[in-house]
């Protein structure tokens, strides 16, 4: 696939088939995305990757976490959205909600929270990835940490996976680092869900949006 389109097609995948992703193949991916670039190359990422039976014990427990509205207290808390960054986020959410959604579904209320309340536990996926870094290297690694989920994003798509890129399932590091053994001097970053696609869900089809350039960019002196 070629990289410009490899960038335009890359999507958010919200819903997997069971299959788990062979061990050779997550270990080929994350070799080549060894890659990536780094501040000063100091390869800040760290990553713990999930299948299989431990899978199911961090989703169960997640799932649990997110019944019970226990408190989150993720290590990189987000902001509260305002103006434009809001707007686009709430488009987002209603686009998927009315792919899937038709206006007179039964139910919508409860579907629609029952949808959003995978999100927390990594949309089914089979597998997943946490990528971490040592809390004293600072921002840039956090910077680090972005690019190296992106290029996961891009080199899974060369193996026929999908992924998405989460926070939800790190808001509980504390969890994290006692089920994975990740230590205190650990900052948790991100979650991304990989596995294949599957078609069938409505959530991977709906129609994307990306607005104009001319709002973010400012041209100087560019012929």
């Amino acid at each position: 696939m070629e990289m410009i389109e490899a960038i335009r097609n890359r999507r958010s995948i919200r819903g997997f088939k069971s299959d788990s992703v062979p061990k050779k193949v997550l270990e080929d991916l994350l070799d080549t995305c060894l890659w990536a670039p780094s501040s000063r190359n100091q390869q800040s990422c760290e990553f713990a990757i999930l299948g299989g039976k431990k899978m199911d014990e961090i989703k169960a427990l997640l799932s649990k976490k997110i019944n019970s509205k226990e408190s989150e207290n993720p290590d990189l808390p987000p902001a509260e959205l305002t103006g434009e960054h809001l707007r686009r986020a709430t488009e987002l959410r209603d686009s998927v909600d009315r792919h899937q959604f038709p206006l007179g579904t039964d139910r919508f209320d409860e579907k629609r929270a029952e949808y959003w309340l995978k999100g927390g536990n990594f949309w089914n996926a089979p597998n997943a990835i946490i990528i971490y870094v040592d809390k004293y290297l600072g921002p840039k690694a956090i910077f680090d940490g972005g690019i190296m989920a992106q290029t996961i994003a891009l080199t899974a798509l060369a193996y026929d996976l999908g992924t998405c890129i989460m926070m939800r399932p790190v808001n509980w590091p504390d969890f994290l680092r006692e089920r994975l053994t990740i230590p205190e001097s650990k900052l948790i970053l991100v979650a991304i869900a990989i596995g294949y696609p599957d078609p069938k869900v409505l959530a991977n089809s709906y129609e994307r949006h990306r607005d104009p350039l001319g709002g973010f960019a400012r041209f100087y002196d560019c012929d």
